[in-house]
């Protein structure tokens, strides 16, 4: 397949969830193109749509309209075990990792239960301990639980099961948000370090326009549902087009940000 077929991609897609008493629009006919190797922020403020776009490109929701394509293949509306292949190659970290991590389960199982599931190669507790030292945890980590962990360090023990089953995409949705500055910065430094070190395409999910400054190529800014403007990151701050991406730069704090460039 050519390489200038992006690695993920939305046409069209629209999301709407309707309660008793009425319909809310989530997202509104969002198009977008993420190529392989892409280091991409999707940025907007809360209720903005991002997290729903984000759980469309994962499959774990279904657009009201549109579709969603993996390598140009539709992965929106396939039934789970169709998507095994797509589940080992797209992995995601939530904002909370307590959320997505099980308390009752040690953190080998941890990281061992998605090489289960996927059925995933090799020897287990090797691929464990590699994970572990890819996220800078050491090795006896395996042993404990999740809650007798730092905040900062849960979310290490969330990016390193999402990278288990070696994928290509990684869509970190506020992985940051929940966290000391300074865990932050560590966190973000290691994301940056894993995309260059593993080849990764990054989707960034943030309300924080100057993290993605400093750790994506590109940004998409969402509003309101709508995706109002995209392209290079530079190019972005530098000429904002959009009156909201206007607004959202001029929220930033102009402090330094160190180390955190994905590439």
């Amino acid at each position: 397949m050519s390489s200038l077929v992006p690695v993920l991609e939305a046409r069209g897609v629209s999301k709407s969830y309707r309660s008793r008493h009425r319909s809310v629009q989530a997202l509104d006919g969002v198009s977008l193109a993420v190529p392989a190797g892409a280091t991409l922020g999707v940025v907007g403020e809360s209720g903005s749509g991002k997290s729903t776009l984000a759980r469309l490109l994962l499959a774990l929701d279904q657009p009201t309209e549109g579709t969603v394509l993996y390598r140009g293949a539709q992965v929106s509306g396939r039934r789970e075990r169709e998507l095994v292949e797509f589940r080992r190659r797209v992995q995601i970290v939530f904002q909370d990792p307590m959320s997505s991590l099980d308390p009752r389960m040690r953190v080998y199982d941890l990281l061992a239960e998605p090489l289960r599931a996927l059925a995933v190669p090799g020897d287990q507790g090797e691929r464990v301990a590699e994970l572990l030292a890819s996220v800078e945890l050491p090795a006896d980590a395996a042993r404990r639980y999740p809650h007798q962990f730092s905040g900062g360090q849960r979310q290490r023990i969330a990016i390193a099961r999402a990278l288990g089953p070696s994928p290509e995409v990684l869509v970190a949705d506020e992985p940051v948000s929940a966290l000391d500055v300074s865990v932050r910065a560590q966190i973000l430094n290691l994301l940056a370090s894993l995309v260059r070190d593993f080849n990764l395409t990054l989707v960034f999910i943030s309300h924080d326009m100057a993290v993605v400054r400093h750790l994506c190529r590109s940004v998409a800014v969402l509003y309101r549902g709508h995706l109002v403007e995209t392209g290079p990151t530079h190019q972005i701050y530098r000429s904002p087009q959009h009156e909201y991406t206007r607004e959202l730069l001029a929220a930033v704090p102009r402090v330094r940000t160190e180390r955190v460039r994905a590439h």
